[in-house]
């Protein structure tokens, strides 16, 4: 009977410590919506069915999308990307070197992936760290045929939370897409080279800002 006491207080001063960790981790938002816009940056790949065109590049400009993001604890997050550029094509001359356009394309990129951030909810100033997996789609304008590319994306940035409802984003992705694949001649570290077919990428960084709605 006479330890029952110091127990019982015991119990409850670590009850009322713990409970404020607890109904913050209940207050924290599940779901996060964050539109965004921003600036893609061009990419290119080899080509080898012309005799006159050996190169292709997506050209830079306007992008905008938005993430979809859901909580999984107070620092991860699972997520979705969408990112669109309306944006063109253009070929590279074999014998000059230089670029025209060739025809316009919306380019599409969809990912499913994860969120880390690096600081608790307590800071308003949220860096964090993601990544994720999907694929690209170019809608090409003048009688080219579409392509659906495999993708992915790692990056980084900021958010910085206004309110409990409502924050500010920055976001910096690297987006490689696999474009095609063309013969190359391979060398293995004992000097033995062959030939095979390699895949070759689109290269574009994405610098986007946008709004985060949460609830």
């Amino acid at each position: 009977m006479r330890y029952r006491l110091p127990l019982l207080l015991m119990f409850t001063l670590c009850f009322a410590a713990g409970s404020p960790v607890f109904g913050q981790w209940r207050d924290l938002t599940k779901w996060e919506v964050a539109p965004f816009v921003g600036y893609e940056t061009e990419g290119s790949y080899p080509v080898t069915n012309s005799f006159t065109i050996d190169r292709l590049r997506v050209d830079g400009g306007l992008s905008y999308g938005t993430f979809i993001d859901y909580t999984l604890t107070e620092n991860s997050q699972a997520e979705f990307m969408w990112s669109r550029n309306n944006t063109s094509f253009s070929e590279r001359d074999a014998a000059t070197g230089t670029y025209s356009k060739a025809f316009n394309s919306d380019f599409d990129q969809f990912s499913f992936g994860f969120l880390y951030m690096l600081k608790n909810s307590e800071r308003k100033l949220r860096p964090f760290i993601a990544g994720g997996i999907g694929f690209s789609h170019e809608s090409n304008s003048g009688g080219n045929s579409n392509h659906t590319l495999l993708a992915f994306n790692l990056g980084g940035g900021a958010k910085y939370e206004v309110t409990r409802h409502f924050a500010l984003r920055g976001d910096l992705r690297w987006l490689p897409s696999r474009a095609n694949k063309t013969p190359a001649v391979q060398c293995d570290p004992f000097g033995n080279c062959f030939q095979q077919n390699v895949s070759n990428y689109l290269q574009r960084v994405n610098f986007t800002g946008g709004i985060a709605f949460r609830f």
